[in-house]
């Protein structure tokens, strides 16, 4: 079974959408929220006989804590790790389950993200539009997966025995930044392969969470990105973020 797990922080409408798709576009599974302080706390929509659960966070112990949190919760051995900004669409389970026979991690294209998965597919106004748009892509670029070392975690999927091997994501990574990048590198230096399913194709919003957060003072987006890139360069090269191909 699919565990789909989204952390949430306000930003509540985009939320909504984000499960409504998730909804629409993935069979068999179960949803595991973690609302993360949120005010006022978010109410899931009604979800008829798909499984969901909510774990509330009084305040918000950021990202890496609140997908520990999820996925200890879970009971699918695959697990998503979903931005609640990210509207995912037909097909991106099935595709990216099928690459985990081969690949301990993978990822998909979308219009916003850093590094390799970001590229510019046809113009959407609409989530049918979109769709239409995704599927297009999906037939244009399908089978194709590119070996990397590290996806971005807008969108991720793995199986759950990796995590419980080698360990959760780096809470110290507060609230958020590069706590994807370390665990893929950690499951690189495992012996596992990371891979960009180059057929499937999601839309993200991007960074809304942490443009809040910097609007109301709780952070300072460019400080925030440079105590976290530290972080990381102490443990994988200072680098690292030129390290995403892998030489063929």
């Amino acid at each position: 079974m699919l565990s789909v797990v989204i952390p949430i922080f306000n930003n509540h409408d985009y939320s909504y959408e984000c499960i409504m798709a998730v909804m629409e576009n993935t069979k068999n599974f179960e949803l595991v929220i973690i609302d993360n302080g949120s005010e006022p706390p978010f109410k899931p929509p009604f979800t008829g006989f798909v499984e969901c659960q909510i774990i509330r966070n009084e305040t918000n112990k950021g990202f890496p804590h609140a997908i520990n949190q999820g996925i200890a919760a879970t009971k699918g051995d695959i697990i998503c790790l979903l931005n609640n900004d990210v509207i995912v669409t037909p097909g991106y389970a099935e595709r990216l389950t099928e690459y985990l026979d081969e690949y301990a991690i993978v990822g998909p294209c979308t219009n916003y993200s850093a590094g390799l998965q970001r590229v510019t597919a046809g113009i959407y106004n609409s989530k049918d539009e979109l769709y239409s748009e995704a599927e297009a892509w999906s037939d244009d670029w399908d089978g194709m997966i590119e070996d990397v070392t590290f996806v971005i975690g807008f969108c991720m999927m793995f199986k759950k025995s990796l995590f419980d091997e080698i360990g959760q994501f780096d809470e110290s990574l507060w609230p958020c930044s590069g706590e994807e990048i370390d665990f893929c590198f950690r499951a690189n230096e495992a012996g596992y392969k990371i891979g960009i399913a180059r057929d499937v194709y999601v839309h993200h919003e991007g960074s809304i969470t942490l443009d809040e957060m910097d609007k109301t003072g709780v952070i300072e987006y460019q400080e925030l990105c440079k105590r976290n890139d530290a972080h990381l360069a102490v443990k994988w090269g200072a680098d690292f973020w030129m390290k995403q191909a892998v030489a063929q």
